[in-house]
């Protein structure tokens, strides 16, 4: 709180308002998000709703009505992950339609390219960006983590889990290798 000319209390700083709203309203907010989205955006979600918050403080109403506010926020961006998660699941099946017709079209003469291709496309869509940008693009992860707007860590988590979901579906190659061979051989560089 700052003082006033008169030596009284003054208004909350913009600051101070949205560390009471944040303290006040954190629990509940990401209880609400947590019941309408999927668990892999959660955390995505709740963070928005306060980077809103944050964006927006000197426009946030004073309490009570402060949280019936950030409840507002916090509707409008788990309608946006739920059509993200929809659109997403779209993309997914149309890749994956689009992947099986175009092996079948070219008559692929290596069975691994068409599993590898189909095993790409059911990727989350963040953890295939990060192969991409990794293996095929051949970004560093620090650039990759700057691209994306996330630390380097969740790169590597992202980049981690991808690759052991693709050795687990491709299964271990006949010479031990983690099923990562021939067309898919570049996925092993780290």
């Amino acid at each position: 709180m700052r003082r006033g000319a008169a030596g009284g209390r003054a208004r909350p700083t913009d600051e101070e308002r949205f560390a009471a709203l944040y303290e006040a309203q954190f629990h509940s907010i990401y209880t609400y998000v947590w019941r309408r989205v999927v668990p892999s955006q959660v955390a995505d979600a709740v963070q928005e709703v306060f980077a809103v918050a944050w964006r927006a403080a000197r426009d946030i109403p004073a309490p009570p009505e402060d949280r019936l506010w950030l409840y507002g926020v916090a509707r409008r961006v788990v309608s946006r992950s739920r059509w993200e998660v929809a659109r997403q699941g779209r993309l997914r099946d149309r890749l994956a339609r689009a992947v099986e017709k175009q092996g079948a079209g070219r008559g692929l003469a290596d069975p691994a390219e068409a599993r590898l291709e189909a095993a790409l496309a059911r990727l989350r869509p963040r953890d295939l960006e990060v192969v991409r940008l990794v293996i095929w693009d051949d970004l560093d992860r620090r650039d990759v983590a700057g691209l994306l707007g996330c630390s380097v860590n969740a790169v590597d988590i992202r980049f981690h889990r991808a690759m052991k979901r693709m050795r687990d579906e491709l299964g271990p190659s006949p010479a031990g290798g983690g099923g990562l061979r021939g067309p898919a051989s570049h996925l092993t560089r780290q």
